[in-house]
């Protein structure tokens, strides 16, 4: 909430972080290896600290590059761009 000047209580996500989260994980599922190849549960949080762009976009690189440092096998990376 910080990075965009929202207010108010932080705690359970309210529907702009969900959308971003469906958004970040639409990008990133069909990348990530089956099941059987990675048999571990994957959590990934992001936090904007500062927005001058696209916030989802951000977490959709941040979040691909935490996962190739992590030794996640992905298919390759993702990037995101925002337009509009």
């Amino acid at each position: 909430p910080y990075s965009v000047g929202e207010t108010g209580r932080v705690g359970s996500p309210g529907r702009r972080e969900i959308g971003h989260g469906k958004l970040a994980w639409r990008a990133t599922n069909p990348l990530l290896p089956a099941k059987d190849a990675f048999p571990y549960t994957i959590r990934v949080v992001s936090e904007v600290t500062e927005s001058n762009g696209s916030s989802s976009m951000a977490t959709v690189c941040g979040t691909s590059l935490a996962l190739m440092d992590a030794g996640v096998p992905l298919a390759r990376p993702v990037a995101g761009i925002a337009m509009g």
